[in-house]
């Protein structure tokens, strides 16, 4: 575990938030994330843990077969889809895309804002991925865990989350020395 910062609050001497790098990270995941088509040196796959698209298997056998100007207009006409993201690094290219049943699923209307899943699989290929791990001083010269997250995607929201963490933990009735 690399620690990286250490997040303070006067209003909570002898606490401390360790921001480390999540080694561990998977994809990001959750289904209200946009379906997401993952392609490793040329072979397509879905990643498991986002919405999946009614058609999966439609979906695939089009990107198999169709360039990528020609795939865009498939997803588009085809399954109602008005917003589609890449993310790529060396290997791997990341598709974001929504659907018209992924929309009625999270209960969008209108064109789908992907921005937030662009910058969380950019934050998971990147390594940007970390966790807090919430400490209380015992007195004694040791430090105490009490509390901690992992799978935070992206620096800034790490650190926001550490801060809030921190608030969350030290403030608790049960914790509090």
């Amino acid at each position: 575990m690399t620690d990286h910062e250490l997040v303070t609050d006067s209003r909570y001497p002898g606490w401390r938030p360790r921001l480390v790098t999540d080694e561990d990270a998977g994809q990001p995941w959750g289904d209200a994330l946009a379906p997401a088509l993952l392609v490793e040196h040329g072979h397509p796959g879905w990643a498991g843990e986002v919405y999946q698209p009614e058609h999966a298997g439609r979906i695939l056998q089009a990107w198999r077969r169709l360039d990528p100007v020609v795939f865009e207009r498939y997803l588009r006409l085809a399954h109602g889809t008005t917003a589609i993201e890449q993310v790529t690094d060396r290997d791997l290219t990341v598709i974001v895309f929504d659907t018209a049943g992924y929309r009625t699923h999270a209960g969008i209307c209108g064109t789908a804002d992907l921005s937030g899943e662009y910058h969380q699989w950019r934050s998971w290929l990147d390594g940007d991925v970390y966790g807090v791990l919430v400490e209380h001083h015992t007195g004694n010269g040791c430090w105490m865990h009490e509390d901690s997250v992992f799978g935070l995607y992206g620096w800034a929201y790490a650190r926001q989350y550490a801060a809030d963490l921190l608030t969350e933990t030290a403030a608790s009735p049960n914790l509090a020395a």
